[in-house]
This record gives structure tokens, sequence and C-alpha cells, in this order.
């Protein structure tokens, strides 16, 4: 599933993901790794760990400096939901 951007006729995938715990940060890395756009669900996590802000913002701050080191993007566009780039092509605004 890896994308190669410097082909026009690449593919780029858009996947959606669960984040319920922190062992889903490598797959949601790898993910980013291979190329895929993610849109992350945390509204369970963030509901299972409401209580733990200091737990909340290292595993935001960990999801950003994934996205940083590889050249992608984070944002919200919602109150549960995160969406993450993979490279510095496709960028948020």
């Amino acid at each position: 599933m890896a994308t190669n951007m410097n082909n026009s006729r690449s593919r780029i995938y858009i996947s959606q993901r669960q984040l319920t715990d922190q062992k889903d940060i490598s797959q949601i890395e790898n993910d980013l790794k291979n190329g895929q756009i993610l849109f992350l669900k945390t509204g369970k996590y963030f509901e299972q760990y409401q209580d733990e802000v200091i737990k909340l913002k290292t595993t935001m701050d960990f999801l950003k400096k994934i996205c940083m080191k590889i050249g992608g993007s984070i944002g919200r566009i919602g109150p549960d939901l995160l969406v993450l780039t993979p490279n510095e092509k496709i960028k948020l605004y």
C-alpha cells in the first residue's frame, strides 16, 4: 500500500482508524509511513482517559511528532475526529 508520490498516477489511500489505546499508535504510524491519509476517531480514547489530562496531551503530542517527522500534518476536524496526512505534499490549512 505504499504510495510513490513521484508517479503522477499514484494512488492515495484514505483510511479511518479508531484510537482506543496507545497500542494503536504504532499502526497509525505505519499507515502514515505507507502514504495513507488517516481519519482518526478519538472519542472513545478521550472518554477513557478524560481524567488523565497529561496522558491525553502526551498522546496528542506524540501523534504530532510522528506527523512532523515524516513531513505530514495533523488537524482536528470535529470534536472526536482528527485527520493526519502522510507527507509534505498533502497539507492541512
